[in-house]
């Protein structure tokens, strides 16, 4: 019984020490990972909601119709980001990007990227 006992021991830490590795080895690759940045030209339309980005983005039309809005007065979900940003890509869709601007997550049309640099993820 005690030698049972004592192989349960050693299976239970063996099996301690394989999880604690590959812990470890997981957050190594998730901070080893790079982070897009990326520019944005100056007057880029600027929206706060996927839904409303993501329609946009299908049509052209729809974005000039769209953009001319928010030139003349800026709307609940979309504004023009008057400066050129160095903002960081979180993700790309067809037509727009996903990032994040001063903390906060915003969407802007593909057409308002003029560069994309890869940087060492700090964290």
């Amino acid at each position: 019984m005690q030698l049972a006992l004592e192989r349960l021991g050693f299976i239970v830490l063996k099996y301690h020490h394989l999880l604690y590795g590959a812990l470890l080895f997981s957050s190594l690759a998730v901070s080893a990972q790079q982070t897009t940045l990326v520019s944005l030209s100056a007057n880029s339309h600027v929206c706060n909601a996927e839904s409303e980005i993501a329609r946009l983005a299908e049509n052209e039309q729809l974005q000039e119709m769209a953009r001319a809005l928010v030139e003349f007065k800026a709307t609940k979900y979309c504004f023009i980001l008057p400066d050129a940003a160095n903002v960081t890509m979180l993700d790309q869709q067809t037509g727009y990007i996903k990032f994040d601007y001063k903390s906060q997550i915003l969407f802007t049309f593909s057409k308002y990227v003029i560069a994309t640099t890869m940087a060492a993820n700090t964290n």
